[in-house]
């Protein structure tokens, strides 16, 4: 392999790797890398949505594995994400889970409620999309790399 073509594949699995739990990190760093629409989608969404299915994937087995317990323990994070859940409902968490939440616990929480797989794979691969264009736009179009060191991120020696 060159050396050109280690670099590209490091980059879209650092890309991919920040983008397994929230979105809008790896296509900031797509833009600031003169990287396509389609391959910031390539390297952002689809590796979102592979952890989206390993949280869906996850949830019975770990509903199973610890249902002898008696006593029902919340961390306050779980107890404010199911405080605004019972509030706002699954459409408006699907849209914040990206950015506040994470891409894994939406799903595993969506699957222990019983919500529809369809319903909450749609809503999340909308979500993901809005979530990556916008950081992408906004690093492409509004210069914001100018403001954030993303050499802090990826070593020198691989954006060479």
């Amino acid at each position: 392999m060159t050396l050109a073509l280690e670099s590209y594949l490091a980059i879209g699995l650092s890309m991919a790797l920040l983008s397994l739990w929230k979105t809008y990190s790896g296509p900031a760093i797509a833009a600031f890398m003169s990287y396509s629409y389609p391959e910031m989608l390539l390297f952002n969404l689809v590796p979102a949505l592979v952890a989206a299915y390993a949280g869906w994937w996850v949830a019975p087995i770990y509903s199973s594995l610890f249902r002898k317990r008696n006593r029902v323990v919340f961390k306050p994070k779980l107890r404010n994400f199911m405080k605004r859940w019972n509030q706002y409902g699954q459409v408006t968490m699907a849209i914040l889970a990206p950015v506040l939440v994470g891409i894994p616990s939406y799903t595993f929480i969506s699957k222990r409620l019983n919500q529809s797989g369809v319903k909450t794979f749609g809503l999340l691969a909308l979500s993901i999309l809005a979530w990556s264009s916008f950081a992408y736009a906004c690093f492409t179009f509004l210069d914001m790399g100018r403001y954030i060191e993303i050499e802090s991120i990826i070593p020198a020696s691989v954006i060479q």
